[in-house]
């Protein structure tokens, strides 16, 4: 009988739609040159077609476009060239400079959900000065060719105890058995999909957007897995970038193995900056808590919440600063339960957990795109010996779902075969391009974790790095901080680089109080 994903992977979905690594095995074929910005565009290149929004969706602002572009653009003579069609919305500038796009991560996080907000969220210098273009990329929202006949994660437990110590080996073997059964048969079921996803055929699809617009260069802002795109779009076509932005970053150089291995000090990383900001006894309460649901559950209204229920919720959650106050209220009523057995604090539990639960809910077509994504990206698939110990040396040194993070991102790509990555070209020298890049990340980001961001730069000829004291995961209008906004805004209007920066800590407002 087929099993359903386990919930140690269902939880890296969860912790992000922004999930991501670097890049995947080398690609055969010569890459498709840039053509000349001033290049008619033709159907073997892109083609874009406007047509009025959808009134339901209040897109004011905005125009409504489908991006042709070829599937195979390694054979533009495959039988499969019918062509597949990309979503992209686009809002024009008074002042314009240029066009400004961007990736929300994933992979598998739809731009065009996001792009009323993102571009709300710029200053007014920026909305006035560029072209706004948001598009979701192939597979994923609207975007063709999509993944279909695929079984979804499932949400309850598997091969973890609730409490106690684990059998990282069984777990690991389980784990991987039942993912390989998935991902294969999903494979399988999709022969003219799954072969053309993946940040290689991504990157040549955005180029086709860039000539179809008649742009001469892009300015790009790449977050999280976008900045997978921005790395290897810059790789592949540096002349064609005015400005580029890595905003929690991924390293230009991962692979599954050194991802997985990553574990071994990311929540801990995490869990030490977080407590940071909230005063001395905010590190003992939550290291507290952490061994308490090791060692017990917590029966609230005659349901068993166990560690598997909990820390998920913490941890999914720490990455975002507007879930601070939750997480904050989750600890001391944890503690409260846990260690002196307030009957009020486990009362008020529920309530609790659900509030931040509502942030994190996986969709499953995303979490598909995520696994085919990063595996035909990512190269390095680790042996069934190698996640065990690296989930058991991560539960050591960090926490229990640091081991369970570890079994599910060295579980990610079980079932595909070796050869399925595609286009996997790490950077070993300074890649360097016209205008270098920024890179912002946050010093306990757990999704795209501190020495990813400073690896990335570190390759990136002289780049600056934006270091911000907090967990947020992608920082650039996402936290009120004047340090980072003012350095990115200024450089993607004037390119000039804001230097290396340490932004301190910037506590979102409370919300007012209501009437």
């Amino acid at each position: 009988m087929r099993r359903s994903l386990p919930v140690v992977l269902s939880a890296s979905l969860a912790v992000g739609l922004g999930l991501v690594a670097a890049s995947a095995a080398p690609a055969a074929t010569t890459p498709v040159s840039s053509p000349a910005a001033s290049a008619a565009p033709s159907p073997e290149r892109g083609t874009i077609t406007w047509h009025a929004c959808d009134k339901d969706l209040g897109l004011k602002g905005f125009e409504c476009g489908t991006l042709t572009v070829p599937r195979d653009w390694d054979d533009l003579t495959n039988p499969l060239n019918a062509s597949i069609e990309l979503a992209v919305y686009r809002s024009t500038a008074r002042n314009r400079i240029g066009a400004l796009t961007f990736n929300p991560g994933g992979p598998g996080v739809s731009g065009l959900d996001s792009a009323l907000g993102v571009r709300d969220e710029l200053p007014a210098s920026v909305k006035n000065r560029f072209d706004f273009v948001a598009w979701d990329p192939r597979g994923v929202g609207l975007s063709e060719p999509q993944l279909d006949n695929c079984i979804a994660p499932r949400a309850e437990p598997y091969a973890l105890p609730p409490t106690g110590p684990v059998d990282w080996a069984r777990a690991a073997q389980e784990t991987y058995d039942a993912v390989a059964e998935l991902n294969a048969a999903c494979l399988a079921a999709n022969p003219d999909v799954a072969p053309y996803l993946g940040t290689y055929y991504v990157i040549r699809d955005l180029e086709a957007m860039r000539i179809a617009l008649g742009e001469r260069q892009w300015n790009l802002w790449g977050m999280s897995y976008g900045s997978r795109i921005g790395f290897r779009y810059a790789q592949e076509y540096p002349t064609r970038l005015r400005t580029l932005v890595l905003d929690g970053s991924w390293a230009p150089n991962l692979t599954v193995r050194s991802w997985m291995n990553g574990e071994t000090w990311n929540y801990d990383t995490g869990k030490a900056v977080f407590s940071s900001l909230f005063g001395k006894k905010m590190a003992y309460r939550f290291q507290k808590v952490i061994d308490g649901l090791d060692e017990r559950t917590i029966t609230v209204e005659g349901n068993e919440l166990t560690r598997w229920q909990i820390l998920p919720e913490i941890f999914n959650n720490i990455s975002y600063q507007t879930s601070f106050p939750g997480i904050l209220e989750a600890i001391t009523d944890l503690y409260k339960v846990l260690y002196q057995k307030d009957k009020a604090a486990a009362a008020r539990l529920p309530r609790v957990l659900k509030k931040l639960s509502a942030r994190a809910v996986p969709n499953p077509n995303a979490g598909l795109t995520i696994t085919f994504v990063n595996c035909r990206d990512l190269t390095g698939y680790p042996t069934v010996d190698e996640i065990a110990r690296a989930a058991y040396v991560s539960s050591a040194n960090s926490t229990s779902y640091g081991g369970a993070m570890a079994l599910a991102k060295g579980t990610f790509c079980a079932g595909f075969p070796e050869d399925f990555t595609k286009g996997y070209t790490p950077l070993v020298n300074n890649l360097t391009l016209p205008t270098p890049p920024v890179v912002v990340n946050s010093l306990g980001d757990t999704r795209t974790q501190y020495l990813f961001g400073r690896t990335m730069a570190n390759f990136m000829a002289g780049s600056s790095l934006i270091t911000y004291n907090s967990t947020q995961h992608v920082s650039y209008r996402g936290v009120p901080s004047t340090c980072i906004s003012n350095a990115v805004t200024n450089y993607f209007i004037t390119q000039r680089q804001p230097g290396n920066l340490l932004c301190p800590y910037a506590p979102i407002p409370p919300p007012p109080p209501q009437s």
